[in-house]
């Protein structure tokens, strides 16, 4: 494998804390007056790597994105014992859009079960964050502005839900053993681990709420592909 370029090293680290989050603070501007306020919010991603949030029409966040949409959101590595303003962040800056899709809404709450008895709520509405760019701080003097089109997948990528949602089910039904050993290559973690989504890049898990990203070694455009990269993943593991 060929060394990356430190640009690629950056698109790597946003893409890598986009994917891994599951809170983000997302600030915005008061509806009344434009002042800032910031909340804490779970996020997901469609297949491209662009923000997903449910929100509440009734929520201080609501109602502000419903004046101005435009929002930042603050993406940061789970600390986990360590020293948190020594690891990587990225504030994204972007606007949020409403939209109505029932499979970008079920990717979400695939990732977070607990939204889906209040996703049928009316005053809710699924949100995508449509990014601009990206504030990067990944350790000392390592500060970088990226253009979102950088680590945002383009719309070449896969983008089929019905390959995603396939290929997840016959893993977690048939193959739930072998998605165990997979999450094992990075986290020690115990519990019940299932895939609960996957895009042309790699698979995120989720175990309750603990959530971990195992990517692909080269870009997998099919379910047949992504067959191969995972029987590959597991060879590795097991040798």
């Amino acid at each position: 494998m060929t060394d990356l370029s430190k640009s690629e090293i950056r698109v790597r680290n946003i893409r890598g804390l986009i994917r891994k989050a599951s809170t983000v603070s997302l600030g915005t501007r008061m509806a009344e007056d434009g002042s800032a306020y910031t909340s804490l919010v779970l996020m997901a991603t469609d297949p491209l790597g662009r923000p997903l949030l449910l929100l509440s029409d009734m929520a201080v966040h609501g109602q502000n994105i419903a004046k101005d949409p435009a929002i930042s959101l603050l993406v940061a590595e789970d600390p986990k014992g360590r020293d948190p303003l020594t690891l990587s962040r990225v504030s994204l800056q972007g606007t949020a859009e409403v939209i109505d899709d029932a499979r970008l809404l079920e990717r979400y709450v695939r990732r977070f079960p607990s939204a889906r008895m209040y996703s049928k709520f009316k005053d809710f509405r699924l949100y995508r964050v449509n990014v601009t760019r990206g504030h990067l701080v990944a350790g000392f003097g390592d500060i970088h502005w990226v253009d979102a089109p950088e680590f945002i997948l383009g719309p070449e990528a896969l983008d089929d839900a019905d390959v995603e949602n396939g290929v997840m089910d016959h893993m977690n039904s048939d193959h739930a053993n072998a998605v165990q050993e997979l999450v094992s290559s990075v986290s020690e973690i115990g519990g019940e681990w299932e895939i609960c989504g996957l895009d042309e890049e790699g698979m995120d898990f989720r175990s309750g709420w603990n959530y971990e990203r195992l990517l692909f070694e080269k870009p997998a455009l099919s379910a047949e592909e992504m067959r191969i990269q995972m029987i590959h993943l597991l060879k590795k593991i097991r040798n």
